[in-house]
């Protein structure tokens, strides 16, 4: 039986809408206008986002006659400047990501399936941008390259042309009409892990928030973290004032300075040391939020007050952790696994993928010793992978060989 797979082109910002001038169009103004228009709504805007952006983005996303995505992802890459989100919003992907995921077949390994999967670059790729459907709402994946059975390359759709609430792909981001992309089953895969808006819609208060505190601690500084060098001159002369304000200037953080007889300098400090708590604590706080949001917890990323508290946090994390890679594992088996058979890959209908299972020596050691105590003989193989050893012979097995002798 063949497999019918679905060919579809996708064209930059235009889908299966490919746009091109040539000579014959100089004058067709309405086909010149629309190109420019189009490339125009692709640059990506890279002024600072304010919270009248995000509350313009949330008022077109939310719109009920057609929802806008552009705008809101607009938001979302300036937003994930921000350092501490990106290093909490990592954290949480890689926890998932890093683990060894294999093809299975009633529960055992199946090693050359997996190679299907193992130390692919296009897979690793698919992991990440599924998993930070989190954090931006649903992500659509492009199989763009590929021959029967083997996939060469995806691609990640951009997110602003995706109405996902409509499960519809817009040849133009202002436009009305685009594909159904729920109906391509091989080379489309839509990724959604938490809902059609994302996470950062709530981390953007934050995170602008926080950006305003750093500026203005900024300026602060400026104001007050330099001490203030005031010269009183005798002279009223204004080409020696300007002479000596440029000498001010030029010392820069030099520690003196040479001034005309009769000059006096002042030096003015600021009294108030604390006051820079004002903008650190708010900025503290802010990120404090930030990892409650993202990682349900703070310890993990923040320093720990106790062990207790510590493991409690850290639990939590395991918590959100499970919940993440449940998703990825339904992500995998309902929407890659039947791409992967239309595009040719022979995989069983009873092969699924699962998380590879590591035992923790520390822990097996424990389990195992009451095994043995019990009588129970393990296997050399299982020692040997188990505990990352080698076992040059068993205990009991000169005896065993002793007692049951070859025959000539």
């Amino acid at each position: 039986m063949k497999t019918k797979t679905s060919e579809v082109n996708l064209s930059g910002n235009a889908v299966n809408k490919k746009v091109s001038l040539s000579a014959a169009d100089t004058k067709d103004i309405s086909k010149i206008t629309n190109l420019m228009v189009d490339v125009i709504r692709r640059q990506r805007r890279l002024w600072r986002k304010e919270l009248t952006d995000l509350l313009a983005a949330r008022y077109a996303k939310y719109n009920a006659e057609i929802p806008r995505n552009h705008l809101i992802q607009e938001v979302y890459d300036d937003v994930m400047l921000d350092g501490h989100l990106t290093g909490i919003t990592e954290n949480r992907t890689l926890r998932t990501t890093n683990k060894t995921y294999v093809f299975q077949i009633d529960g055992i390994t199946d090693d050359k399936l997996t190679e299907y999967i193992k130390d692919k670059e296009w897979f690793e790729f698919t992991k990440d941008e599924a998993h930070k459907s989190t954090y931006v709402g649903e992500n659509v994946l492009w199989i763009s390259e590929f021959k029967k059975g083997e996939i060469l390359k995806v691609e990640i759709i951009p997110r602003g042309l995706l109405v996902p609430e409509r499960s519809t792909l817009l040849y133009d981001i202002n436009g009305t009409k685009g594909i159904d992309y729920s109906e391509i089953k091989d080379i489309l895969l839509p990724a959604r892990f938490y809902s059609v808006v994302g996470l950062l819609e709530k981390a953007a208060v934050y995170t602008i928030l926080k950006r305003h505190s750093w500026s203005s601690w900024d300026e602060f500084e400026e104001l007050f973290g330099i001490p203030i060098r005031i010269a009183k001159i005798a002279s009223q002369s204004e080409t020696v004032k300007n002479e000596v304000a440029a000498w001010l200037e030029e010392m820069g953080s030099a520690p003196y300075g040479v001034f005309p007889l009769g000059t006096e300098v002042e030096i003015k400090e600021n009294s108030k040391t604390d006051s820079f708590n004002v903008f650190f604590k708010k900025i503290e706080a802010l990120d404090k939020e930030l990892s409650k949001l993202v990682l349900h917890q703070t310890m993990t990323t923040e320093n720990g007050a106790s062990k207790a508290q510590g493991t409690v946090h850290e639990n939590t994390m395991e918590q959100v952790v499970l919940s993440d890679e449940k998703k990825m594992l339904s992500f995998l088996n309902n929407k890659l696994v039947p791409a992967m058979r239309l595009l040719g890959y022979k995989i069983p209908d009873n092969a699924k993928i699962a998380v590879e299972k590591t035992k923790d020596p520390n822990s097996q050691i424990t389990i195992d010793g009451v095994l043995m105590s019990n009588g129970y003989v393990l296997k050399q193989d299982y020692i040997e992978q188990t505990y990352g050893v080698e076992i040059e012979s068993m205990p009991g097995s000169e005896q065993k060989k002793a007692d049951n002798p070859k025959k000539p």
